[in-house]
């Protein structure tokens, strides 16, 4: 079989391009149904919740081309493990970083206007995002190969995540949760008590400043405790739409992004202090 011949750049850039400008229209349509349709709203909830390392904006972009996905790598990451794009499948495309040497130092941006990397530099062994691109990534279930067990975290018992969301709301916010709120926990089913702390969190890390339109702080609330739920292994409340079809702004995006960013941010940050605190307790129980 005659061996096929690599694109000219031209070609790269007119192909990139054309992923490109299919992945915006993706999110175009994922932004329009989020606004309309509260089982999408919560499908893209889901999948932040169990697609943890991918970005929000990622996630919503899988959501809408494949609402099944559980985990989703590169075709060089699933070779490493084994497996490798199935015969016939179709890539999904995400925002993937395009990487240039820095000689100035500045930020950049993501496609989405977010910051390049979050929390961080936008750096990585002295290069520097300077934008990002619409890559090819699959779904385990778009896969052939070896078997697959994707890394999991250990379990936290319902009751350990209740005591700690409790000690870390008093010491974040110097109130006792039962008393500010009016619960008795001893009287809760676990789960449910989680639920109701999860929610509180929530309220106290979204700002009514950045959710300003009337219902939007409690949608976005809710739907937080609700990603934060389902990281954690709780059956979770609803996640609720924020009512934001029809608003216009002069953003390069619409309100619904920045909304859906928010709550995922939100909901995951509440999971990993969780996390980390039940971790830090059980290492002074190991070396005590």
């Amino acid at each position: 079989m005659p061996r096929q011949s690599k694109m000219t750049d031209e070609e790269r850039r007119a192909y990139s391009a054309k992923m490109r400008g299919d992945l915006e229209a993706v999110m175009d349509r994922a932004y329009d149904t989020m606004v309309v349709s509260e089982e999408f709203w919560a499908m893209v909830m889901r999948m932040a919740a169990t697609l943890t390392d991918r970005s929000p904006v990622n996630s919503i972009a899988i959501a809408a081309q494949c609402p099944n996905a559980t985990r989703v790598l590169s075709s060089g990451d699933w070779r490493k493990v084994g497996r490798y794009p199935a015969k016939g499948s179709t890539s999904l495309r995400i925002w993937t970083p395009i990487k240039r040497r820095s000689e100035d130092g500045q930020g950049a941006t993501t496609a989405d206007g977010e910051s390049v990397v979050p929390g961080g530099t936008g750096t990585e062994e002295g290069r520097k995002v300077s934008g990002f691109k619409a890559g090819p990534v699959f779904d385990i279930s778009q896969t052939d190969g070896d078997d697959y067990q994707p890394p999991a975290a250990a379990p936290l018992a319902a009751e350990v995540i209740r005591d700690v969301l409790a000690t870390q709301y008093r010491d974040a916010y110097r109130e006792d949760p039962e008393q500010s709120g009016g619960f008795d926990f001893s009287r809760e089913a676990p789960d449910n008590a989680v639920r109701i702390l999860l929610y509180g969190h929530a309220w106290r890390r979204v700002a009514e400043e950045d959710a300003p339109m009337p219902g939007q702080r409690a949608a976005e609330v809710a739907s937080a405790a609700h990603v934060a739920a389902l990281i954690l292994g709780i059956t979770p409340g609803p996640a609720v739409m924020p009512p934001l079809a029809g608003i216009l702004t002069e953003d390069k995006k619409p309100p619904v992004h920045g909304s859906a960013v928010r709550a995922i941010e939100t909901g995951r940050a509440i999971a990993y202090a969780v996390a980390r605190f039940a971790e830090s307790r059980r290492e002074v129980a190991t070396t005590g």
